[in-house]
């Protein structure tokens, strides 16, 4: 199934070719990280260099993982305190390996439209279904590179899908199954992606509905595996296991489904948080 993708150069103005300063994604320096900011709630604002002290990791290597767990949704940005998720995530999910915790971090990370290098390859790159390298997806990034040097950006765009890639295959995202790695460096969508909690693919449904229909009371059935950046997309989640987690969450009273003028449609309860979800679904 091809896709349509939305190319706006604005959003490399706006966003980073590079999160990860070359280094690889190692869960268990994120937890060690979390470990530490949530043993010291009395601090309100963390500097790189105490997190390097306490961690044992260089200033760099603290700058790149905060960098990308803020967009996990696991750090506040600057200060580098626990979000509500990360909060949950270290009283529930300390080692990180829940699939759960995964796939909404995830979610978190590949649909944020300002990490570019992670959004393009999820929404654009890859759901066209063919084997890719990381030169040939360096490749796909002419329409974002207008303000860069071409040697600037060429450098930082294979650090960051290497990364990219080895965290799907080699660090803790490997457990979602989402990549399938053959031996010549190529890489493609796996056929059988690890299973999607109904309370997860719940948050990940109001995290999609906050970021790109904010204010929407509910959504098309079609939106949410078809259209751009849709959970169903970045998740490898194809029309026949999204609806079957819909009906899971209507049997469960935790969303409704109508159809209404030809179109099925998902209705949240009113208040209903994806935060709130997620916390439900750590405390079943």
């Amino acid at each position: 199934m091809l896709f349509e993708c939305v190319h706006d150069p604005q959003d490399a103005r706006q966003g980073k070719l590079q999160l990860t300063n070359g280094y690889y994604l190692h869960f268990d320096q994120m937890t060690r990280l979390l470990r530490t900011i949530h043993n010291h709630p009395e601090v309100r604002r963390f500097a790189q260099v105490e997190l390097a002290a306490a961690t044992g990791l260089t200033g760099r290597q603290v700058e790149s993982l905060g960098s990308v767990m803020a967009r996990m949704g696991l750090l506040r940005p600057v200060t580098y305190r626990l979000t509500g998720l990360g909060s949950l995530a270290v009283a529930h999910d300390p080692f990180l390996d829940d699939p759960g915790s995964l796939w909404l971090c995830h979610y978190h990370l590949a649909s944020d439209t300002a990490a570019l290098v992670w959004n393009h390859v999820t929404n654009c790159v890859l759901p066209v279904g063919q084997p890719m390298t990381a030169p040939a997806a360096r490749d796909t990034f002419q329409p974002f590179l207008a303000g860069f040097t071409a040697r600037s950006a060429n450098k930082k765009l294979l650090e960051e899908l290497r990364a990219f890639f080895n965290a799907y295959t080699g660090q803790g995202f490997r457990r979602l199954h989402y990549l399938h790695e053959t031996g010549d460096g190529t890489y493609s969508l796996a056929d059988s992606p690890a299973p999607v909690p109904p309370g997860v693919f719940l948050a990940i449904l109001l995290l999609y509905r906050d970021r790109f229909q904010p204010g929407a009371s509910g959504l098309e059935v079609l939106a949410t595996y078809a259209a751009d950046h849709s959970p169903g997309r970045l998740l490898h989640l194809g029309e026949t296991p999204v609806r079957a987690l819909l009906d899971k969450l209507h049997e469960a009273n935790q969303l409704t489904i109508e159809a209404k003028a030809n179109l099925d449609q998902v209705r949240f309860h009113p208040g209903q948080t994806w935060l709130d979800a997620m916390q439900s679904y750590y405390e079943q």
